[in-house]
């Protein structure tokens, strides 16, 4: 955990770093939405510093062995949003699943989420938020937990060209890992899909956990096609 510093707001592009590869023991719930809870009181994201450059990389674990892993942003506090961007594709990349694996026993532990598109890689921003707001709309999503995390998908969509819903493989919406606890549904709108992750931190306290981003590219689907996957992790505090 770190506490976060104010300073000036700062859009961070990075750049690509390299890790090793194993096993995910994942928790993929049920197709379907379950309980989000309700709205926490949230804590204040602040505004420390972001990552510029290549980061240092540590052994990530990819979502499943097969494809090529590459970490865009290792562990530290988003607190400014960070910027990870792909070459913009057309048709776009659509969403097509969302697992769930806890690492807890990893040196170090971590929750992970992944998001599995299909047709190649988005680009994405993502940063700690008081609230995580819905695309369109600007309506706070319900989370479980203290503190919050905004995922942005751009050059992206989650409906096919007759407007229906591709994501076919989602977990509950309640995770119930060691920190990371439950996810949300943000939006699909004009290129932009939003997903807010709600994370548990010490109550009353405006300390936040780090987190790690990485990419696993042209990962088989065991039908001759690939996932190009987006994977979230959550450090243990």
């Amino acid at each position: 955990m770190r506490r976060l510093l104010p300073i000036a707001a700062l859009a961070v592009v990075l750049t690509t770093g390299t890790a090793g590869m194993a096993g995910c023991t994942p928790k993929d719930g049920p197709t379907g939405s379950g309980p989000t809870g309700s709205t926490a009181p949230t804590t204040s994201a602040g505004t420390g510093s972001g990552t510029v450059g290549s980061p240092k990389t540590t052994a990530a674990q990819p979502p499943e062995d097969g494809g090529t892993w590459k970490v865009r942003y290792d562990f530290a506090v988003p607190s400014n949003r960070i910027t990870v961007t792909n070459r913009a594709l057309v048709p776009l990349p659509y969403l097509a699943e969302i697992h769930t694996g806890d690492h807890s026993n990893e040196n170090p532990g971590y929750g992970r989420i992944s998001f599995y598109f299909r047709g190649g890689m988005p680009s994405y921003n993502f940063n700690y938020a008081a609230e995580v707001l819905s695309e369109g709309r600007g309506d706070a999503i319900r989370l479980e937990g203290n503190a919050f995390l905004r995922i942005q998908f751009t050059n992206a969509r989650q409906h096919d060209d007759a407007g229906k819903d591709t994501l076919k493989v989602k977990p509950n919406t309640h995770i119930g890992y060691h920190n990371l606890v439950s996810y949300g549904f943000g939006g699909d709108f004009e290129g932009y899909v939003t997903y807010g992750l709600g994370i548990q931190v010490a109550a009353n306290s405006d300390l936040v956990l780090q987190i790690r981003v990485g990419e696993l590219t042209k990962k088989p689907d065991g039908k001759g096609g690939f996932f190009y996957v987006v994977a979230f992790d959550v450090k243990n505090g």
